[in-house]
């Protein structure tokens, strides 16, 4: 292969410090097109910035447009900021590198470079609207297309803070790969929804009820992690019906209701409407 010509490094070719390649885990360096290792394996940049990664058959796509959108529209709104705001304060100073799994746009991430001016970061995720985004986020966050719940494709030991908000945790074999990617005193910072997330919604909307217990699973979900903290992060927002939707829209409801048909639902309840949104923010530590 031919290597690319040597330019100042950007946010993807920093991260090839940990990534690794998710065929044969060798080392990746910059190539024309893309990157690639020394096994011959190549693997695509996008014009847009972010580096095609998935490996094997797998077949995720991730979040659509439209969801990405909504997301874009409720993170603006400020309507999650006091959820960024916890996962800001659960990533210690001093931490080199930061990866999103399941991190959509890298909004979250973004936010916690802007706190944390020695950390690099990278944006995992399968749906490529949302890494168009990531691409973009911040000059130190890469972004790279990866079925994480197939195999992650960062180096052994090397990332001291990663990231699951809202995202699945991949059942065992999510956690054994988080661990092995995990240096040692690292931190694993989860957001999940409590059981009275969206509330008065649930049942109007006809919408995905969330069990109890979610934050207990978490905490459990590395065998021998302690857990440093447990934070609950709650208010009751005043919403106007199209942030409602967005609300709604921007998660797994979607893929389960049709907008114009909620929007039909909704315009029998009177607006502003009060929306809960809570979560608990999960901090582990590896040994």
């Amino acid at each position: 292969m031919t290597p690319a010509p040597p330019h100042d490094p950007d946010a993807l070719t920093a991260a090839l410090e940990i990534l690794e390649c998710p065929l044969c885990r060798e080392a990746l360096e910059r190539v024309d097109g893309g990157v690639g290792c020394e096994a011959g394996h190549h693997f695509d940049v996008a014009r847009q910035g972010y580096a095609s990664m998935r490996g094997g058959a797998s077949t995720a796509t991730g979040d659509t447009v439209a969801m990405v959108e909504a997301r874009e529209r409720v993170q603006a709104s400020g309507a999650h900021d006091g959820i960024v705001a916890a996962i800001v304060d659960a990533v210690p100073e001093g931490a080199r590198w930061i990866v999103d799994l399941g991190g959509g746009t890298g909004w979250h991430a973004a936010r916690v470079l802007d706190a944390r001016p020695g950390l690099r970061g990278v944006v995992l995720d399968a749906s490529v609207p949302a890494l168009r985004r990531a691409a973009r986020a911040h000059e130190r966050l890469a972004a790279v297309a990866s079925d994480v719940w197939r195999g992650i494709p960062v180096q052994d030991a090397s990332v001291d803070v990663a990231l699951r908000v809202f995202a699945p945790g991949g059942g065992e074999r999510g956690a054994a790969e988080l661990e092995r990617i995990l240096a040692p005193g690292a931190r694993v910072v989860i957001v999940v929804p409590e059981a009275d997330h969206h509330r008065e919604l649930v049942d109007t909307l006809g919408l995905l009820r969330v069990p109890a217990g979610k934050a207990e699973e978490a905490a459990a979900s590395i065998p021998g992690a302690r857990v440093l903290s447990t934070t609950r992060v709650s208010a009751v927002h005043e919403l106007g019906r199209d942030e409602v939707l967005d609300l709604v829209m921007m998660g797994p409801n979607a893929f389960h209701h049709e907008r114009a048909a909620l929007a039909d639902r909704l315009a029998e309840r009177p607006a502003p409407v009060a929306v809960t949104i809570a979560v608990s923010v999960v901090v582990l530590e590896v040994d």
